[in-house]
């Protein structure tokens, strides 16, 4: 008759309960992989991709320097005094 364990396996319901913790923690670590994967393709890739908001990138002041610059609205004293301000 006996044996070892009852019906939720060699530990019993400390088993069975450890058991079921495991696996809820597995499911949501795979949603926040999955999550976290779907932001950095959408992010990578342009806007309208994905669902979520697209992540704004942010211009380096010597790119807006040097754009302003070539457009004619900077002098070169100007666009090299900003340029050590800077540094």
């Amino acid at each position: 008759m006996g044996g070892f364990g009852g019906s939720l396996g060699g530990l019993g319901l400390v088993g069975g309960l450890f058991s079921t913790l495991l696996t809820i923690g597995l499911l949501v670590g795979l949603v926040f992989l999955g999550v976290w994967l779907w932001r950095r393709v959408g992010t990578s890739q342009g806007a309208g991709t994905g669902t979520f908001p697209q992540e704004t990138r942010q211009t380096p002041v010597r790119e807006i320097l040097q754009t302003r610059y070539a457009r004619g609205e900077l002098t070169r004293k100007e666009y090299q005094t900003m340029l050590q301000d800077l540094a």
